[in-house]
């Protein structure tokens, strides 16, 4: 815990993105147990929602969401922990919720791989393509989005990593994509769906991914 601390105090302090003076920077003991079924990575907080409320995926429609596909597969808020590829809130000029730069993933960069080493989590799932591609920045490997949707494959370290659509509006807001989502998440951690493992050499294996917080 104090590790975990000394984490939490450096994010605190970071200066390193101008856009974000003045943004909450969403690390800390709202995020989930160090222990944890699974570690989800998102995009970045929102204006709305953990911005405004200091946990990630709280307090806006993305958050509800994801409570929702929590409660579909049997998981409670407290068997994860929740981060973001990016710390801080990015706003346009008009105030509204954008997309990180690539200089603002890269500064967050160090924040999560120190998160993924201090969180003891089997499997890390990835809810966007842009956080996928910021969880494989901090250990490299020869995995595709479209390959690891809704299916655990081995990374590295011991991790099983997944990816799932992000449970935000251009997601949810089309129907189609929404029953993707849904059906990613059953995959994954349906209590009687199979997901799907990968073998050492890579090849998918059913497996049912469903976890439990370990005591």
């Amino acid at each position: 815990m104090i590790a975990y601390q000394a984490l939490v105090d450096r994010v605190v302090a970071c200066r390193a993105c101008p856009r974000m003076e003045g943004r909450r920077r969403v690390l800390g003991e709202g995020n989930g147990p160090l222990r944890a079924s699974a570690l989800l990575v998102g995009l970045a907080p929102g204006r709305h929602g953990a911005d405004r409320t200091g946990i990630p995926f709280v307090g806006d429609r993305s958050g509800a969401v994801l409570d929702g596909l929590l409660q579909r597969c049997g998981l409670r808020r407290e068997d994860v922990f929740v981060t973001n590829a990016v710390l801080c809130n990015p706003r346009d000029a008009e105030g509204r919720n954008a997309e990180p730069t690539a200089a603002e993933l890269t500064s967050c960069r160090g924040h999560l791989a120190a998160t993924l080493q201090l969180v003891e989590a089997p499997l890390v799932v990835a809810l966007g393509r842009t956080a996928f591609r910021a969880v494989l920045a901090t250990a490299p490997a020869s995995l595709r989005f479209e390959d690891c949707l809704g299916m655990a494959r081995r990374w590295t370290g011991g991790w099983l990593l997944a990816a799932t659509y992000h449970p935000g509006p251009r997601v949810t807001n089309h129907p189609v994509r929404r029953r993707h989502l849904e059906e990613q998440w059953t995959a994954l951690f349906g209590a009687t769906a199979p997901g799907r493992q990968a073998d050492s050499a890579g090849a998918g294996v059913p497996a049912v991914v469903k976890l439990q917080t370990r005591a």
